[in-house]
């Protein structure tokens, strides 16, 4: 006797067989229980999840000797006829091979003769989306008023292919997708009864590689034992389905997610020394970094991802360490992979810049925290927020920066200098506000200084420290650049003399300089300093001193 494959020997005979299916097995037997079948059906759904092993089921459950019953005795002549598929009364006929008018027409003449044995005489017609267009069009009228002796089952993988006019004279139900927990229960199942030795893992591997498709997943595990023998071992199966470890995903997940772009690599050499296909291994990756978004933004996730306890419990930590901005960062390098994969030549090339990539991308915050965070500095900012630095120092090569001591007090009365020639007074808090907009960093230590007033092309201010008396001086020529701007606000020559409260000379001799490492500390430790580093995620690169 040859050999039966274990997916024919182990085929569904009755509706509580069925694995993952079951909001259809109860309508279907809720139907037949209250005499409401319908005469057509249109089965849809991808391949090897029962679409034909249902029809069967139907017709023995209209068929058997003690129905119409929702469980077919399987003891009678017409329940061994039709799962010997030799029942006369039940006719499968390929789509495929039956797609001309002139099959249809055969079968419409043939639908006015009563059953020869049987109930009920039913016709179940397999991919019936390869029927042409005349071939349904001949269909149309017989299907909307059959005999009362006749019932129609249509099963196809493609249903957009069916036209509206056959689907609306049929009562339709869409099967799933074998979830990978059912089909692993299932296999469990089989393998006992076969005396075949699979661990649990190896179950899940096989579940997975069926991609939702009970009949590959039967399949699957029979060629596993040609394979293997009896006794399965997790790296025969690997071996033999050409699958990556999945370790090596949690590997590269783990790499992208803590931006480590060398681990990343290594995990992906890893895979590309095995001989694992890239192209494949690519689309594994992107399932696998889908699980981790949903772990990361679903509390109970079981429902959503098909994952062990372990594998599980190791995606939640995972999980705990990526950011929305960076997951969703991650998912478009690997996209845009995608797309450079199916034409290029260099697959490992194109996976590793894109690993690179993904591994490199830097925390982000969300524009709202940022827009909320900036309105924060610019109120502090706005409430005489200040640095302390005494120091003349630069950050990344830029102007110095320099700072207020402390908030100078009004500018006495005697302030009023020149007019303009509309008659406007020119005043040291008018130039203050020109100076503002032409040298911040100026304005800001002039406004730290006491103004004396205008005398003899002189404008005397006194300050407190001798930070700023050493800011205006001819060294770093700011000295000719404020008179520049004292001679264009107010119109005629100026120069500006800065003096001590305690009567310092103009040029007060220059202290010593801080060093870097001093000007370093000093600016790390500073409050605006802080949160601007906050805010743009920066770092201090350099601080040079003048």
């Amino acid at each position: 006797m040859s050999y039966l494959v274990l997916a024919r020997k182990w085929r569904p005979q009755s509706f509580d067989e069925v694995v993952g299916q079951d909001s259809l097995t109860q309508t279907l037997k809720n139907a037949i229980s209250m005499n409401r079948v319908p005469h057509a059906l249109l089965f849809c759904g991808p391949r090897g999840v029962g679409k034909t092993t249902m029809a069967r089921i139907l017709a023995k459950a209209l068929n058997c000797d003690k129905g119409p019953t929702p469980g077919p005795c399987e003891q009678c002549s017409s329940c061994k006829q039709i799962m010997a598929g030799n029942a006369m009364d039940v006719l499968e006929i390929d789509g495929a091979s039956n797609t001309g008018v002139d099959d249809v027409r055969q079968l419409r003449e043939s639908v006015q003769y009563r059953p020869s044995s049987s109930r009920y005489r039913i016709y179940i017609i397999d991919e019936v989306h390869m029927l042409s267009k005349n071939a349904f069009n001949a269909l149309l009228k017989t299907l909307e008023e059959p005999p009362d002796h006749v019932f129609f089952i249509f099963a196809t993988t493609e249903p957009y292919k069916v036209p509206q006019t056959i689907q609306s004279r049929c009562q339709r139900f869409d099967f799933r997708r074998i979830p990978v927990q059912a089909a692993i229960l299932r296999l469990k199942t089989i393998a006992k009864a076969e005396e075949i030795t699979v661990s649990d893992k190896g179950l899940r591997l096989l579940a997975r590689q069926a991609d939702g498709s009970m009949r590959d997943a039967i399949s699957l595990l029979d060629q596993a034992v040609s394979f293997s023998g009896k006794e399965i071992s997790d790296e025969g199966l690997t071996t033999m389905l050409a699958t990556v470890d999945r370790r090596r995903l949690f590997e590269l997940s783990d790499a992208l997610v803590r931006g480590n772009p060398q681990k990343a690599l290594e995990a992906l050499d890893a895979v590309y020394r095995h001989g694992y296909d890239l192209k494949q291994f690519h689309k594994e990756l992107i399932d696998h970094m889908r699980d981790l978004m949903v772990v990361k933004f679903v509390e109970d996730s079981s429902g959503l991802v098909e994952l062990s306890d372990d594998e599980a419990a190791e995606m939640k930590k995972q999980a705990a360490q990526a950011t929305e901005e960076s997951l969703s960062l991650i998912f478009e390098f690997l996209l845009r992979a995608e797309e450079k994969l199916a034409r290029s030549e260099y697959p490992k090339v194109v996976l590793e810049f894109s690993l690179v990539k993904a591994a490199s991308v830097k925390p982000m915050l969300k524009v709202e925290e940022l827009i909320a965070r900036l309105e924060e500095l610019k109120k502090e900012l706005g409430s005489g927020g200040k640095i302390d630095d005494k120091d003349d120092f630069e950050l990344d090569g830029g102007e110095s920066g320099a700072t207020p001591g402390s908030n100078a007090p009004e500018a006495p009365a005697q302030d009023a200098g020149p007019t303009s020639k509309a008659g406007e007074p020119k005043s040291w808090k008018g130039f203050l506000a020109f100076l503002a907009q032409r040298s911040p960093s100026m304005a800001t230590v002039l406004k730290s200084g006491e103004f004396k007033g205008l005398d003899a092309g002189v404008a005397a201010v006194e300050f407190a420290d001798d930070y700023c008396l050493n800011f205006f001086s001819d060294e770093n020529g700011r000295q000719t650049q404020i008179n520049q701007l004292l001679a264009e606000y107010f119109g005629e020559p100026l120069k500006l003399s800065c003096a001590g409260k305690k009567g310092a000379a103009e040029k007060p001799k220059t202290r010593p300089a801080a060093s870097k490492e001093e000007l370093r500390k000093k600016v790390l430790t500073d409050p605006l300093f802080e949160n601007a580093v906050e805010i743009f995620s920066a770092t201090l690169e350099e601080v040079k001193v003048k």
